[in-house]
């Protein structure tokens, strides 16, 4: 034990912690080139809109952009276009591109991506009868990586009558019927988009966070379940609508629903593929938490520059909300194992639970677990049963910042990895 633990520390005096993120924006933009009676060229030019967009991506700077509301006239490709062109591969730029998508009526969804960071692979088309709704399929490339994860844009029916209600319960058994189908070789999901949904209590929800299948639960990054609309708790959630008064285009009444949403898979919220939600990246850009019932522009907004600001009030009556996450190989960043049928996912960094999924072929082999500081004093220790897939999650809240060495002991097996605690 001595020994293994004195070349644990020596690697670990050569090696540098270091960790990939990425950023993933969802936005609603309002018939972006998609024009009627009410919404016009005079009061939501596309040209307009596009400078406004331009003004919002070069200050959050996603890797990622998922939108709803996209005008399939003259075609969806052509707004597609438009937007890549006078929206983000501008001013030099020129690492976005674009999925292909569908287009089952008037408005699209759409996803655009950093082609030096993700490969587009292909993508499932949702035929729900309203609208269609898209499942991008991209392969993460970045630093040599190689992973996929599957990005779901939607668009659920309007509304907040029972029949609404039902249209986009139907919505999500149309989807989540297709997750089903795509089998667990597509485990890294992420589902954004307009949900148009007043409560998690409303179906088309609890058929998301409460499956019938719990392997194909989706989680909530900030757990801030209840009764989002015109509820004064969740007002630094509200996504909708960034306007008081009516110009005919825009929702109006000022923020008071939570309509815009990234929710993520369990491989996601677990760190368990590759993947990690980062704690504390989630936010409605632009909100506050002053602006219940109020518009994003008084009282005075100081939450972005006020340029930022005001390209986010005349873009859309929608916030854009934005999440980041970990890539890659990071959750093992010294690892060292003497079976090679026993393996520790853990998730790192870790802040208020340290978590680990072992990959393994025994059932009911006690294993030693003791969590060391770089000192080599041991901080925390429990036994387990090795259990497969299953999650294992231990309170850390009392434990102090800094690097520790988690190390699993047992009949045969040792293996230390390397973790840094956050918070």
């Amino acid at each position: 034990m001595k020994k293994t633990l004195l070349i644990v520390f020596l690697l670990i005096s050569f090696y540098s912690f270091s960790q990939t993120t990425i950023k993933l924006m969802t936005y609603n933009l309002l018939n972006f080139n998609n024009y009627t009676s009410y919404c016009t060229a005079e009061n939501n030019s596309h040209t307009n809109k596009a400078g406004y967009l331009k003004t919002i991506v070069q200050n959050q700077e996603p890797d990622l952009l998922a939108v709803c509301e996209l005008g399939t006239s003259p075609s969806v490709t052509y707004t597609i276009n438009y937007i890549l062109g006078n929206s983000l591969n501008v001013g030099g730029v020129t690492k976005w591109a674009a999925t292909n998508t569908s287009s089952s009526g008037y408005l699209a969804n759409g996803l655009f991506y950093d082609k030096n960071k993700f490969e587009y692979i292909g993508h499932e088309i949702v035929a729900t009868g309203i609208r269609d709704i898209n499942i991008y399929k991209l392969k993460y490339i970045e630093n040599g990586e190689n992973f996929l994860m599957n990005i779901v844009v939607l668009h659920l029916k309007a509304g907040n009558s029972s029949s609404d209600a039902t249209q986009r319960s139907e919505m999500i058994d149309y989807l989540m019927t297709t997750i089903s189908n795509l089998g667990s070789n597509n485990e890294n999901f992420i589902v954004t988009g307009d949900f148009n949904v007043y409560t998690s209590n409303e179906t088309a929800f609890q058929k998301l966070i409460n499956p019938d299948d719990i392997q194909y639960t989706f989680y909530d990054p900030v757990n801030q379940l209840g009764a989002w609309g015109n509820n004064y708790t969740f007002r630094e959630h509200h996504t909708q609508s960034t306007h008081l008064d009516d110009n005919d285009c825009h929702s109006y009444g000022g923020m008071n629903d939570r309509f815009d949403f990234i929710l993520i898979s369990s491989s996601i919220k677990d760190g368990s593929a590759n993947i990690k939600y980062k704690t504390n990246s989630y936010k409605a850009v632009g909100q506050d938490g002053l602006r219940f019932n109020k518009d994003l522009l008084n009282p005075t907004n100081t939450s972005l520059p006020q340029e930022v600001i005001t390209a986010l009030y005349e873009m859309s009556d929608h916030l854009p909300v934005v999440a980041e996450f970990y890539m890659g190989e990071h959750n093992s960043s010294i690892s060292l194992t003497t079976d090679p049928q026993f393996y520790a996912n853990v998730v790192n960094p870790i802040n208020d639970n340290l978590i680990f999924k072992l990959q393994t072929i025994y059932k009911n082999k006690k294993i030693n677990l003791r969590l060391m500081n770089i000192s080599g004093a041991i901080v925390y220790e429990t036994q387990i049963l090795t259990q497969t897939d299953h999650i294992y999650s231990y309170d850390m809240t009392g434990l102090s910042k800094g690097v520790y060495i988690l190390n699993f002991n047992g009949e045969g097996i040792n293996q230390s990895v390397k973790i840094v605690k956050t918070e």
